[in-house]
């Protein structure tokens, strides 16, 4: 019996479309020979301190003739999964594919991608969004220097830590793609818009870069 099977993204963000975000069916089923997939790997029996799943990439190798189905090889080298090596073989379809990797020569390509973001918990409720960010100058590494909210905060629920979520900005994009434009911009960088269907508007002299 094999130690793993491959998670069906695509159930799991019918069941989870506010938090579970995937790309869309027409960039799953338009990879291409070289590209890269994130693939969730579920551990058939996972032991007590074992994740649910290993998230690995996979380079494709190409698409079967008349099938929606890829063939690639493993490109990392998985952890409690012992029946599966990096090199194998992996057989998949646009279904199990969680994430693609987008190259540097790519417009969507962005250099903070996997940096940290600090979200109001309001922007993560069932119909709130993002009206509302800045940028200011980060302190650790892996931070961004971005800072959203949906606008109706107020001090006292922005100045408690309980009401700030730290999420990835490849994630907030996955969510809300109208945020890469904005999220290029550089650091004292404002912008806000009245709802999710209207148009961003940068705010001009909002932050001093010297406090």
């Amino acid at each position: 019996m094999s130690g793993w099977k491959l998670e069906d993204v695509e159930s799991v963000n019918k069941e989870n479309p506010n938090t579970f975000f995937i790309p869309s069916l027409k960039e799953r089923s338009s990879q291409k020979k070289g590209d890269l997939v994130r693939l969730h790997f579920l551990l058939t029996n996972p032991k007590d301190g074992e994740p649910r799943a290993e998230r690995m990439w996979v380079e494709i190798l190409r698409k079967k003739m008349f099938s929606k189905k890829y063939i690639g090889i493993l490109t990392n080298i998985p952890v409690y999964i012992k029946d599966l090596n990096i090199g194998d073989e992996i057989e998949f379809e646009p279904k199990h594919i969680a994430r693609t990797f987008i190259k540097k020569e790519d417009s969507r390509w962005l250099e903070i991608e996997e940096k940290k973001a600090l979200v109001s918990k309001k922007c993560m409720e069932d119909n709130v969004t993002i009206c509302w960010l800045y940028r200011e100058k980060a302190d650790k590494v892996e931070d961004s220097g971005w800072r959203m909210f949906s606008g109706d905060e107020d001090e006292e629920y922005t100045n408690n830590p309980d009401n700030i979520r730290v999420i990835s900005v490849g994630y907030l994009l996955d969510k809300d793609h109208t945020l890469l434009e904005i999220v290029k911009s550089e650091i004292g960088s404002a912008y806000e818009r009245e709802n999710k269907d209207a148009s961003w508007k940068k705010v001009e002299d909002w932050y001093n870069l010297e406090e």
